[in-house]
């Protein structure tokens, strides 16, 4: 029987188009059902690597309606590091590399994702703003 993903590859500027901000860095801890258990870290079941959370604001403003501040589990050996801040801005700019989404839906039929990335790194492209896009002449 074939293998059904659960894990889609997208390309970070595809799902971000005007680029995102880390707003922090901190330890996944692993779920356990006994509260008398020491927490340890998350490790992913894929790779074994230790599991880190980067709260992260989407820079697109049409999307703050709906909730620009997201998470996105990056998987590393060590915990990541942020890129560095633009001179006098609060958050600094990221990509997410090896970007996947994980879509799924609970019991009461609520339609969610998740995402997970192998590292983050300062943008490497230039993006202009919304207003600025090129248009079809």
């Amino acid at each position: 029987m074939p293998v059904i993903p659960t894990r889609f590859q997208v390309q970070f500027g595809e799902v971000f188009p005007v680029g995102a901000f880390v707003l922090g860095v901190e330890p996944s801890m692993a779920f356990s059902d006994n509260p008398a258990a020491a927490k340890q870290q998350e490790r992913d079941k894929e790779t074994g690597q230790l599991v880190w959370i980067v709260r992260a604001l989407d820079a697109n403003e049409d999307t703050a309606r709906f909730g620009a501040e997201f998470k996105v589990k990056v998987t590393a050996d060590h915990q990541p590091v942020p890129p560095e801040k633009a001179n006098g801005f609060p958050f600094a700019a990221v990509e997410f590399e090896g970007l996947t989404v994980t879509p799924y839906a609970n019991a009461k039929g609520r339609i969610a994702h998740s995402f997970r990335a192998t590292g983050m790194r300062a943008p490497t492209t230039g993006r202009k703003p919304a207003g600025e896009q090129k248009t079809a002449a």
